[in-house]
């Protein structure tokens, strides 16, 4: 999921309900300027007209500069596409976002379908149109260009709030719309078009006297202030009072109460319920259709029916209920035309007055509850035809829909909001199974009592299946049972109550079933995926198929909610859902099988281990393309070909790199666990190797370690020297970024050792570049230079640009650090010279860095702060967050030299807060020095 923005209100924005901090006021300004023209390029006068109107700073551009990096920044770590990101080009900068993300692009889209709709699809569209406003537009920024917009949009918040009275009016809902009105034309007495609704509402209300009461004193305030008589439409409507024209009021009809008894031990789902009663509670959205979908188990009817029992003051007409049984293991659908019959029965239709057919039927249903408030909870739904008859055509009625499937129809045509339910999280787990089990006995066992939640990874049906057992015994110790649950092998066994609904192998059972196929197949081998959640393309790799055929089995185990699309084309599954998976058993096939065979050759465990091959193969080819796209300097590795039917992903740039690693990390990392523990060395070593530049940069120096520790333990044990060298070099560059400086050098010295027996001067060339970095930090600089030209010369000789650049600059570093400023001026310069050369922004970022360092000492102070601010924009390009604050470490130092300490501290502090995100031991020298 993108960034959600907001600027209809305090200029705010969000990723998955959580805030992100946007920084000072101006900052924010910045980034309500490019939110207003979206997608729309705003060059930098306009950005600086609207930031600071006809009074700029001196260096606005550069301060503008410096807004939009940190944005970036802040920005860049929630984003996983290019939506939600800034860009730069010839007409100025643009912000790449989701039209519907930005409230206020919403707000007015909403808006323009409410005027193309009928009035109840319209009442609902202004609702939530309406609900996006959080209060005075730019509420916490004041410059002359947002005044004068925040004026603008107050207007049009207004004619939208005035059309949808007109549309409330016209289906009846003058009694709910008379105190908004009244309010609303006590602050606006001279709006005629406002004073006409609240007039009309007053006259429908039974308040005669005080309908025409108003009309004159608004008369009287016109001539008084204006000069003028009311308007046409406002004397037409004062005509029509005098002639007491009336409105009818409805007979009276049954109100049933059919909602089955609410839960007894309902716990959890704060955010669900949070939702549904912002989805039912918004001004004019009387018309919700929820479709409340999870896997068996989950809660779905538990979570309708408490919701619906906690609301039962806003259905005073009614609430209809319906079982439509579309996954009963012991019994076919309901009809629809079974569940119209029942609700017509429940509305009081004469059974002669019912008439023949499902259409008749259902439009007779559609008249009976057209203007009332009522519920109506269909359960348990099969899919959107049967779930299509029982809507209601009013405006007025709202629905609640649970399904194991995501009913896309309903979503799509239907406008239904889906709600998806997941297990609990870990503080819902314990609610629910302190209200099963009681207080005491939770609290006598804590221990077990957090090993039975872990067991049951927060799914309700096996915590209630969980506490059944354990209440039957009252003096059983949970311990016992929390032991017997630690065999995963028998997990499913134990989760079982002795009855089909409170089985969880008889629930998962129901939706496996309905599966066709090529979708059961993949369910089958996803049970033996690594990793929290897969993409779509790892998936189809995984399976053997192409992407577009493993993106219709995705959607039909997703619409079967066996796994969850949590956002765009990531894909999990719940633990206990996996072992089912994992359990169910794959065809035997001969191996003289023809190959395209649905399963392929070979016995279940061939099937898997060639299953999880090309998961391997599809990660690191993958990633060694990524891997050399943002480290150019690097030398590719050469892979064995991948696994037939592996369809690895082609990153096109830098940026669809690092996003790439950003998602994929953690499938990686399990990648590496997963081929370490099944021996498969060479895949263990490689795939840390592609880790390496990506984790280092996002300062995940325990993740480098541990997947290089993994992988040395294979190839050490398989004696792998060439695995084992690449496995203690790529081990020692985290140690040395964690301070373990002793380690790093025995690691990169065993590595040298290696790579110099192999022949490979590459890796022998950047473990001299290690262990210089070592003598540099244990203050052995000329230990350090001799490393460094060690690796220049290897490289040199072998035509190596890239790598040349990198030693050129460590050396000219390394004189910086020796005070010998102008010797390694020539140095740094060539680095960036060449890196420039070969485009590779990292590189250029690091040379300009120690170049800048070089000027700076030399009191250059104007050539080292531009070279220090384009570094740190380059850094946050591409990711590179250890460097980035590094380098704003040196930008600070140089500001206190040139004697500008304020302009020091503030970069201090900024340089402080990104060190604390890496939690790296260089914070706690840097706040003892802002203490002092």
């Amino acid at each position: 999921m993108g960034v959600e923005f907001g600027i209809l209100g305090e200029v705010s924005a969000w990723t998955d309900g959580r805030p992100i901090n946007l920084g000072p006021a101006r900052q924010r300004c910045v980034l309500a300027a490019l939110l207003v023209d979206a997608n729309h390029p705003v060059s930098l006068d306009q950005l600086t007209d609207r930031v600071w109107g006809d009074a700029p700073p001196q260096r606005a551009a550069g301060t503008l500069h410096s807004y939009l990096s940190r944005l970036r920044s802040v920005l860049s770590p929630a984003v996983l596409s290019s939506s939600g990101s800034i860009h730069r080009s010839a007409a100025g900068y643009l912000l790449r976002v989701r039209e519907e993300a930005v409230d206020l692009h919403r707000f007015r889209a909403l808006l323009a379908r409410a005027r193309a709709s009928d009035d109840g699809e319209a009442a609902r569209l202004y609702g939530v149109a309406l609900g996006l406003w959080r209060g005075e537009p730019f509420a916490d920024l004041d410059t002359p260009w947002l005044a004068a917009l925040r004026h603008t949009l107050q207007t049009e918040h207004l004619s939208a709030r005035l059309d949808h009275h007109d549309v409330q009016l016209r289906l009846g809902r003058h009694a709910e719309l008379l105190p908004e009105l009244t309010v609303l034309a006590d602050r606006h007495p001279l709006d005629e078009r406002l004073v006409g609704q609240l007039i009309l509402a007053l006259y429908r209300n039974g308040r005669q006297a005080e309908a025409l009461d108003r009309y004159e004193r608004t008369r009287r305030r016109l001539a008084d202030e204006l000069g003028a008589d009311p308007g046409p439409d406002l004397r037409r409507l004062h005509l029509r009072m005098l002639g007491a024209e009336t409105t009818l009021t409805p007979r009276p009809a049954p109100v049933p109460r059919q909602l089955p008894p609410p839960p007894p031990s309902f716990a959890g789902r704060s955010r669900e319920l949070a939702t549904l009663d912002r989805t039912m509670a918004a001004p004019g959205n009387t018309v919700v259709i929820s479709a409340i979908g999870g896997t068996g188990g989950v809660g779905k009817t538990w979570l309708a029916l408490h919701w619906a029992h906690g609301n039962l003051p806003r259905f005073p007409d009614g609430q209809l209920y319906v079982n439509l049984r579309g996954f009963d293991p012991s019994d076919a659908p309901m009809p629809p035309e079974t569940a119209v019959r029942g609700f017509l029965d429940a509305l009081g239709v004469d059974a002669a007055a019912v008439p023949v057919g499902l259409e008749a039927q259902a439009a007779l249903y559609r008249s009976l509850v057209a203007g009332k408030r009522m519920l109506i909870v269909l359960d348990n739904a099969r899919d959107t035809d049967q779930v299509t008859p029982l809507l209601p055509g009013s405006p007025s009625c709202a629905v609640l829909v649970t399904s194991r499937r995501q009913l896309p129809g309903l979503i799509t045509g239907h406008g239904a909001r889906p709600i998806p339910l997941d297990a609990f999280d870990p503080e819902e787990a314990r609610q629910a199974i302190t209200r099963l089990l009681g207080e005491e006995r939770v609290r006598a066992e804590p221990d077990a009592v957090a090993d039975l939640l872990d067991r049951c990874g927060g799914l309700p049906l096996a915590l209630g299946i969980v506490a059944a057992r354990a209440r039957m015994r009252p003096g059983f110790p949970l311990a016992v049972l929390a032991g017997q649950l630690r065999e995963d092998s028998s997990r499913l066994d134990l989760l079982d109550a002795g009855e089909q609904t409170a089985s969880l192998r008889a629930v998962f059972s129901w939706s496996y079933r309905a599966l066709t196929p090529p979708a059961a197949r993949l369910f089958r081998l996803l049970g033996s995926a690594f990793g929290t959640d897969l993409g779509g393309a790892a998936a189809a790799s995984l399976a053997g198929v192409t992407g577009g055929e493993v993106r219709a089995l995705l959607g039909e185990l997703v619409r079967a909610h066996l796994v969850t699309e949590n956002v765009a084309d990531r894909f999990t599954m719940h633990d206990l859902l996996r072992a089912y998976a994992a359990e169910q058993p794959l065809p035997t096939t001969p191996a003289w099988a023809d190959s395209a065979a649905l399963d392929g050759p070979g016995s279940p465990s061939d099937q898997r281990r060639a299953a999880t091959c090309r998961l391997l193969d599809h990660y690191l080819h993958t990633a060694h393309a990524a891997a050399l796209i943002i480290n150019r300097s690097r030398q590719p590795l050469t892979l064995d070909e991948p696994q037939p039917g592996t369809s690895p992903e082609h990153p096109a740039d830098h940026d669809q790199a690092m996003e790439w690693f950003a998602t994929e990390h953690p499938a990686l990392m399990a990648a590496v666990r997963h081929a370490a523990d099944a021996g498969l060395g060479t895949r263990a070593w490689q795939i840390g190797w592609t880790l390496s530049d990506y984790l280092d940069r996002q300062g995940r120096w325990l993740d480098l370690l541990a997947a290089h520790s993994a992988a040395l333990a294979v190839t050490r044990r398989q004696a792998d020297r060439f695995g084992e060298a690449q496995s203690h070099a790529g081990a020692s560059r985290a140690l040395i970024r964690l301070g373990r400086l002793d380690d790093a050098r025995a690691y990169l010295e065993r590595a040298i050792a290696l790579f110099t027996e192999l022949g490979d001067r590459d890796g022998r060339t950047r473990a001299h570049l290690g262990l210089g970095f070592v003598h540099q930090k244990q203050d052995r600089p000329r230990a350090a230079l001799d490393q460094f030209h060690q690796a220049l010369a290897l490289h040199r000789e072998a035509g190596n640009e890239a790598g040349a650049a990198l030693f050129l600059n460590s050396i000219g570093y390394q004189l910086v650090l020796l005070g010998e400023y102008e010797e390694a001026i020539p140095y740094c310069q060539e680095a960036l010279d060449l890196h420039a050369k070969l485009s590779y922004r990292h590189g250029q970022a690091s040379a300009g860095d120690s170049l800048a360092y070089a000027y700076h000492h030399l009191g250059r102070f104007a050539e080292a702060a531009e070279l220090y601010r384009r570094s740190i924009g380059l850094f946050q390009e591409v990711g590179d967050r250890w460097h980035e604050a590094d380098t704003t470490v040196h930008l600070g130092e140089m500001y206190d030299a040139a004697g500008d300490r304020a302009a020091a501290l503030d970069t201090f502090r900024r340089a402080l807060e990104l060190l604390e995100q890496l939690n790296h031991p260089d914070a706690d020298r840097l706040r003892a020095r802002l203490a002092g």
